[in-house]
């Protein structure tokens, strides 16, 4: 084993251990606050954790419970095959998807970069986001949320794809196939508007890619979008969605009627009559979605936080993804044609800064990867020139 594999080995390890290490303590932090190790309370407000965790008892006693995902069935099969109420197991469990979540973004990784140097470094990269990424820490380690799995199948959703019809993966095309159908059927199990986004993407790349073999235009297709949503709007706003059963109209609802929630809402209404309007507050919304919060949607401590380890970073990444836009890879754009389609549809429903945190880890992880990629043959050029200079002394 080189020294390069053993240096990314260390880091992976070093993940590991940090998210067990952080559940563990929660865990009994939770015991001493009485919540029974199930959730570790630090932003006040309902947790769905508990809801999960009351559900699962019910399942592994045999009793009613209320059906809101595939989640709290399995962390109920989980508690009766062991014959057990133990939380710590069913955190035990959600650890597991961590550790996936990390395997199957290498994996992607891997696909996007040729050169072993560089993917070595560019591993590095990522593995140091992902283990720092402060709203990836605390929805996977704070409660028994079922976000990590959500992470966890859409990443592999994408790679699974791509391993079907962008570049032909490792094994045969048949065992991709049956692990595609059921990774997305696992999907839409913890979370249909996962699904629902990841089969727009999806077409859109397909779609795109059938009328023009050649190249991607990413500006061009964004003009047919703001085209065709137009007329969406306008004609087709109260048609339901499949899988999901929501029309646009029923998401812009959702979104007014809690407006005047206050705490971290950013009081972006979509409910406008005039469709100038409205695409001016859905840009505002998509940017604060994709970024947020901004500077003066500072509600207090948690938001300002958020805006300085999260919303500065990614404006930063953001800035140096985009200078790059034209040499990315048929596979890159379509991580992230994935990540646009994701943020589109976020936008249009979410209002809340403290929800957005949480939804938008899902669109940030493929442009993590894509980031890591490009900072990692960054970093590789300016040691290749150090060496240069060292030579020619």
């Amino acid at each position: 084993m080189n020294k390069n594999a053993s240096q990314t080995i260390v880091l992976i390890c070093g993940y590991s251990l940090m998210y067990f290490v952080l559940t563990t303590i929660i865990y009994f932090l939770g015991l001493l606050q009485n919540t029974g190790g199930i959730n570790l309370p630090l932003f006040g407000g309902g947790d769905d954790g508990i809801f999960y965790y009351e559900q699962a008892t019910n399942i592994a006693n045999d009793l009613s419970y209320i059906y809101t995902s595939v989640h709290t069935v399995i962390l109920g099969w989980i508690l009766k095959y062991f014959n057990t109420d133990s939380v710590y197991l069913l955190r035990i469990f959600n650890y597991f998807a961590n550790l996936g979540l990390v395997i199957v973004s290498l994996l992607i990784l891997k696909k996007i970069i040729k050169r072993k140097a560089i993917y070595w470094i560019s591993s590095w990269i990522l593995l140091i986001l992902l283990t720092f990424y402060p709203s990836l820490i605390l929805n996977t380690t704070i409660s028994l949320y079922r976000d990590i799995w959500i992470y966890f199948y859409f990443l592999w959703c994408m790679y699974l794809f791509i391993n079907i019809f962008i570049e032909n993966g490792k094994y045969p095309k048949i065992i991709n196939i049956i692990l595609f159908i059921l990774t997305m059927f696992m999907l839409g199990g913890y979370r249909k508007y996962a699904l629902l986004s990841f089969l727009l993407g999806s077409t859109v790349y397909l779609l795109i890619k059938l009328t023009n073999k050649n190249k991607i235009r990413l500006k061009k297709y964004t003009y047919i979008f703001i085209f065709g949503f137009t007329i969406f709007y306008i004609f087709l706003k109260n048609v339901k969605f499949p899988i999901v059963n929501l029309s646009l109209s029923d998401a812009l609802l959702y979104r007014q009627s809690s407006l005047d929630a206050g705490g971290s809402q950013m009081g972006i209404s979509l409910d406008q009559s005039n469709m100038i309007m409205f695409y001016v507050n859905y840009l505002y919304s998509f940017i604060s979605n994709f970024i947020g919060p901004l500077p003066w949607q500072i509600t207090g401590g948690s938001t300002l936080i958020l805006m300085l380890t999260e919303g500065s970073v990614f404006l930063v990444i953001s800035i140096f993804l985009f200078r790059r836009r034209k040499m990315f890879s048929n596979i890159e754009k379509y991580l992230i044609i994935q990540s646009v389609i994701w943020f589109l549809l976020i936008s249009i429903s979410n209002d809340n800064i403290g929800t957005s945190s949480r939804l938008r880890i899902v669109g940030w992880l493929p442009l993590l990867i894509v980031f890591s990629k490009y900072y990692g043959e960054y970093l590789f050029a300016i040691r290749k020139r150090k060496q240069m200079n060292l030579k020619q002394i």
